[in-house]
């Protein structure tokens, strides 16, 4: 029986070769989707991180400088990273004035810092104004008028003794470009900073204030700001009141 096993395999030897062929067939082909797909997810990485790197290098803080703001003779300037940035300190070392500092120099108002009620109590004791500079990086797909500023925006704002505060906007080679706040305003919107918004910038009292809340309103408030839910409302109740206001016009015009 031995014998006839033996003839059966030398009269057809590639009856028991062909299965390890088509295994080897079988594991080349794997082979190959395996790379095939490896440099397909190489290129989509690399796509995404370069259409990362185009959008989030506008409108990055790059630096600040504080003059004479709050207890602060000088702060900074202060340069920053692309990614995260963590601002270490003792109490009263400045890491809230430069929180402050960066609410106020992006028009925000006063009463957004939670560290006073009007400008001028951000000037130093005994000085006559305070400065904050602020530069903005202005590259990529949504850079903002990148042919007049450069690839950076200076923020440079002064708040007198009497609570005035004037801006001046400057390029890249420190030139003024413009002193209007809405001009500002433009470019905010434009990066889509919004500093009055908690999940922007979310100070210290505020955080308290969320994390100790108990209301579900006090919460719920937070949410429709955050989420500018608010801001959409108070915008269609302005929309609907001058709508309204116009057609009176237009009535009383007509007749």
């Amino acid at each position: 029986m031995s014998k006839r096993r033996s003839t059966a395999v030398s009269e057809n030897p590639n009856k028991r070769l062909r299965p390890a062929a088509n295994d080897e067939d079988e594991e080349d082909e794997e082979e190959r989707r395996v790379t095939e797909s490896d440099q397909e997810d190489h290129l989509l990485s690399k796509r995404f991180q370069c259409s990362g790197d185009v959008v989030s290098d506008a409108g990055i803080v790059e630096s600040i400088t504080l003059k004479n703001f709050m207890c602060h003779s000088l702060l900074g300037p202060f340069a920053f990273g692309s990614n995260v940035n963590f601002v270490v300190g003792n109490n009263g070392s400045g890491k809230s004035a430069i929180l402050t500092a960066l609410i106020v120099a992006l028009g925000g108002n006063a009463q957004a810092t939670n560290r006073g009620s009007s400008l001028k109590g951000f000037v130093k004791e005994g000085e006559s104004s305070a400065d904050v500079s602020i530069t903005l990086r202005n590259k990529g797909r949504d850079a903002y008028k990148l042919e007049v500023y450069g690839p950076a925006i200076t923020i440079d704002l002064r708040i007198t003794r009497e609570g005035l505060r004037t801006y001046k906007l400057r390029n890249k080679s420190g030139q003024v470009i413009s002193t209007k706040k809405e001009e500002l305003v433009s470019i905010l919107d434009n990066f889509n900073i919004q500093v009055n918004n908690p999940v922007s910038v979310l100070t210290q009292e505020m955080s308290k204030y969320f994390l100790h809340s108990k209301g579900e309103g006090d919460k719920y408030k937070f949410f429709m700001k955050a989420t500018q839910l608010e801001q959409m409302r108070e915008d269609f109740i302005y929309i609907k009141a001058t709508k309204q206001v116009t057609e009176d016009k237009v009535e009383q015009h007509g007749g």
